[in-house]
């Protein structure tokens, strides 16, 4: 099994912004080469940390936003049972059991009634006894209308993102050079989002969240990441930041699990940082992403005008 090391991290934060990103990007990024780059990528997706590259649309293009809610189980051995609940929610991406007995969900709500109807959703469930809700702070991208030209590439991009510019060509009738002029049109429009899904639990490290919670008189959220950045390089890899309250669920991948008690301690030192809770993830349920649904559903609307 492949160990995740600090430029396997890097490539995946890349392509998890950006999963377009090209190999001389990165290279440059890593200060490595493009062809080294390459490999480390290739051995990424045959380890199946990468899972697959994907189109989706802003959050602005589906007025939606994202929540994370914790949920705490009215009683023991009850997680399964709340998880098969949750999972049949079309809005919930993501749900998964942490070590802490707690539930996790991750969910996309369009419109301005999302946040009520996620929460009215969450207090129906059975067998939970505190629920623990956020909205998450998350780019929201512009919304933005697609011209014929730009949804015929759309279509070709959805089959396989990472498709080079000459491959679209042949399937669009379009020049290359017209091709790669649409493509910058669409990364940079803000109405779309090109990424890569990880399985970060594909490898032989060990992936755990801490939940922090910090100071706002001392910092921001922006102060707390870049503080992680800075100081857990190689281990630190995002977080799930509430817009809410002071808290975040940062991911970090470390080696081995006896690592993430001085981990925890060390993040607890921080000058902003009030609390820190180790929690590890186990394996998630997962539906698909509104973002991704909504922009088949607008393909296929429109397949019979860009033909």
């Amino acid at each position: 099994m492949l160990a995740l090391d600090s430029t396997d991290i890097g490539i995946l934060r890349a392509l998890g912004e950006n999963c377009r990103a090209s190999y001389q990007e990165m290279g440059r990024s890593l200060g490595m080469t493009a062809n080294a780059i390459k490999k480390r990528v290739k051995k990424l997706v045959d380890n199946g940390t990468i899972h697959s590259f994907v189109v989706y649309l802003s959050f602005a293009m589906i007025d939606a936003e994202s929540y994370l809610a914790i949920l705490t189980p009215d009683g023991i051995n009850k997680e399964e049972e709340i998880l098969a609940q949750i999972v049949k929610n079309p809005h919930v991406f993501s749900t998964g059991s942490l070590s802490d007995g707690t539930c996790i969900v991750f969910a996309e709500y369009e419109g301005t009634n999302g946040k009520s109807d996620f929460e009215q959703f969450l207090n129906n469930l059975d067998d939970i006894a505190l629920i623990e809700l956020h909205t998450e702070r998350a780019p929201r991208g512009n919304e933005v209308e697609f011209s014929p030209l730009q949804v015929r590439v759309l279509k070709s991009l959805a089959e396989d993102p990472r498709a080079p510019a000459t491959t679209i060509a042949e399937k669009t009738g379009l020049t290359p050079r017209r091709v790669r002029k649409i493509i910058d049109q669409l990364l940079h429009g803000g109405g779309v989002k090109f990424v890569a899904r990880l399985n970060l639990n594909a490898g032989s490290g060990v992936i755990y969240y801490a939940q922090i919670r910090w100071n706002e008189d001392l910092g921001n959220y922006h102060d707390v990441e870049n503080w992680l950045e800075k100081e857990f390089s190689g281990k630190y890899f995002d977080s799930h930041i509430s817009a809410t309250a002071p808290m975040m669920l940062s991911l970090f991948v470390i080696d081995h699990l006896r690592d993430a008690e001085s981990m925890s301690r060390s993040v607890c030192q921080g000058p902003m940082i009030e609390s820190v809770k180790t929690i590890f993830p186990f394996p998630t349920k997962k539906n698909i992403r509104l973002q991704k649904l909504r922009l088949e559903e607008l393909l296929t609307k429109t397949k019979s005008r860009v033909r």
